[in-house]
């Protein structure tokens, strides 16, 4: 075979550990004949992959262990792995409910196997609870969303009408698309986009408009970070921020530098500022529970007033 997607890499792997394992070892020669896997290719995912697979906290006795010697390859599980592990009722739930968001974005022929995991956790769920789990992950055109599938799919460009919530504009934009993933309850979808000339991260909900192109373009080298990397794409202006604790929700529904948690229970936080527009929404919201400590000039105490008396005078007759 001259070349595997990364889903076949994970789908021999499954096969050959526990082969490997019980068969108390196999050459390298053999393995990769017996399930079509490239030479080097399964040299490197014994070494870089299966090495990393443990249970927490992921000690030197968490792991499972890959001996290579002489192209002869051993496979040791670890007591972790050997019997079956048990689940308090809020982990089935939390992970049924991880399944359903999953298959919300699966490929038809892909949920045989993921509808037959989430039945066999159903079992284990009370009636009450299974019927109470109800996985949302922002509110996405179906349309939109399965002409992204295809287009990811066959690596073909998308033209798509987008609102950006950091600039509070419109935009029409083609964008070379590269994977679709869930983060923080929302969907979105990663790629390189030819306005900017830059990989860039986009909400599914707020794509108002797509139409798939006909030339697919070259396989990325690197397909475009998500969520959490996009703050290395741009040279942002920062500002440090002191949170009361019952806004904690921002440091986990926007990206940032740093978080500190004080003595007093308060969390101080550095956030990179994509724009002037989302740092005055973010402070309207936060109000008198958050204090801004460092701040460039324009983005601190003066322009949270600017915003505030532009709000106010929207009331005044």
């Amino acid at each position: 075979m001259s070349g595997l997607t990364a889903l076949d890499r994970v789908r021999r792997l499954l096969a050959i550990i526990p082969w490997v394992a019980s068969e108390g070892g196999m050459s390298l020669d053999e393995m990769a004949s017996r399930f079509d896997y490239p030479r080097e290719t399964l040299l490197e995912d014994l070494w870089s992959v299966v090495q990393m697979v443990g249970v927490a906290p992921f000690g030197p006795g968490d792991m499972l262990g890959v001996l290579i010697e002489d192209d002869w390859v051993s496979i040791d599980y670890d007591h972790w792995f050997v019997q079956p592990m048990t689940l308090r009722p809020d982990e089935v739930v939390r992970l049924r409910a991880a399944a359903q968001a999953v298959a919300g974005l699966a490929a038809t022929e892909d949920l045989g196997p993921l509808e037959r995991a989430t039945t066999k956790l159903a079992a284990f769920v009370e009636p009450e609870a299974t019927s109470a789990v109800d996985v949302r992950l922002g509110v996405v055109d179906e349309e939109v969303l399965g002409a992204l599938q295809g287009a990811v799919a066959g690596r073909l460009p998308v033209e798509m009408d987008y609102y950006s919530y950091a600039r509070d504009v419109p935009t029409t934009r083609t964008v070379e698309p590269h994977r679709l993933l869930a983060d923080g309850g929302h969907w979105y979808l990663t790629g390189h986009c030819r306005l900017a000339e830059a990989p860039r991260i986009f909400r599914l909900d707020r794509i108002s408009r797509c139409e798939v192109g006909e030339d697919p373009f070259p396989e990325p080298e690197q397909a475009a970070a998500g969520p959490e990397g996009f703050l290395d794409h741009g040279d942002f202006q920062e500002v440090q921020l002191i949170l009361e604790p019952d806004v904690r929700w921002v440091i986990s529904q926007y990206p940032h530098r740093e978080s500190e948690v004080l003595e007093d229970g308060r969390l101080r936080v550095r956030l990179a500022v994509a724009s002037t527009a989302w740092m005055e929404r973010l402070l309207l919201r936060l109000g008198l529970a958050a204090t801004i400590e460092e701040a460039p000039v324009g983005l601190g105490e003066d322009l949270r007033r600017a915003a505030a008396r532009r709000v106010l005078g929207r009331y005044r007759p």
